[in-house]
């Protein structure tokens, strides 16, 4: 049974079974590690319109998955077991549209840059060069933010001028009290990137994470976070490649909890103080980035997340 929580925007599963889908707590995230071989494997589209960006990511990959990247048919087997329909092309997707966010708020000379859950995110080393002074915070959980320290030391590849590593329990420490420690500074115009997490937190995380937004960052600052469909916590199979991904993601140990109804994604926001700047559905994810001139599909999205960019008001 589904449980409403916070709003009737959204849904959430119920606290038990939240609690029981913590595999992160006791080992590196396996979610993490599949976005970005994904995001490797995007690198290697031979049309440069699709190319994936992010040229850093199979820095983290171990040998398997680095041999796997170089050569096709293993690559290609690897991808169909890894990923359900349409997961793929969703990430490929995502980054890009995250990277637009990322070096926007450096254009913009964004005081800050906090990334929320940032798994094997590269931005920080790929943009590091158009970063002219914005602080940024990586966090996550230590079982997976050590093991990306861990490579980029043993690959001798030291951290720019103005990135900090915060290790951070997010079911139980507070936010703003341990980004407070690591030098974030409040009232300043900062940019949130909330990738691939709000699916796994319940809906009253999810709203104590916007509040502290709302809260500790100047107007005008921005998040940017996906989030899928609370269908898909009713196994309503309505999207395409829904099926059989709600049990794939389950049993990595990190099962998705939490979901928006379709089509309330800006009255939540503005509930909540802030204010929508673009709403990335699937189908407006394929237009924007897996169609190429003449009209091809190069590929479909998997219907059941969309992408948001919100303003603080």
């Amino acid at each position: 049974m589904i449980t409403t929580s916070i709003s009737k925007r959204t849904a959430q599963l119920p606290a038990e079974k939240v609690l029981s889908a913590r595999r992160i707590k006791t080992r590196s995230s396996q979610t993490a590690a599949y976005t970005c071989f994904s995001r490797g494997c995007a690198t290697r589209e031979k049309d440069a319109c699709f190319r994936g960006p992010d040229y850093l990511a199979e820095l983290l990959f171990p040998p398997l998955a680095r041999f796997a990247l170089n050569f096709a048919p293993l690559r290609k087997f690897m991808m169909r077991a890894m990923f359900p329909p349409g997961i793929y092309e969703y990430v490929m997707a995502r980054t890009k549209v995250m990277d637009s966010a990322y070096v926007g708020a450096l254009e913009a000379g964004f005081a800050q840059i906090v990334l929320l859950g940032a798994g094997f995110d590269t931005r920080a080393l790929r943009f590091a060069g158009q970063n002219q002074g914005t602080r940024v915070f990586e966090l996550d959980i230590a079982t997976t933010q050590q093991p990306k320290l861990d490579i980029l030391r043993q690959k001798k590849i030291p951290p720019p001028a103005g990135l900090t590593f915060v290790p951070i329990d997010f079911d139980q420490e507070d936010i703003y009290a341990v980004l407070s420690r690591a030098g974030y500074e409040p009232g300043q115009t900062s940019l949130f990137i909330w990738e691939g997490v709000t699916m796994y937190l319940t809906a009253e995380a999810v709203d104590g994470t916007l509040k502290f937004i709302r809260s500790h960052a100047a107007p005008g600052s921005r998040v940017a976070f996906d989030y899928i469909y609370a269908s898909v916590l009713r196994r309503e199979n309505r999207c395409y490649g829904e099926k059989g991904i709600y049990e794939r993601i389950k049993k990595t140990g990190e099962g998705w909890t939490f979901g928006l109804e379709e089509g309330e994604i800006e009255p939540f926001l503005a509930e909540r103080g802030f204010e929508m700047l673009a709403h990335y559905t699937p189908a407006e994810l394929e237009k924007l980035y897996l169609t190429a001139e003449d009209g091809a599909l190069h590929g479909r999205v998997n219907g059941t997340h969309c992408i948001v960019t919100a303003a603080v008001k």
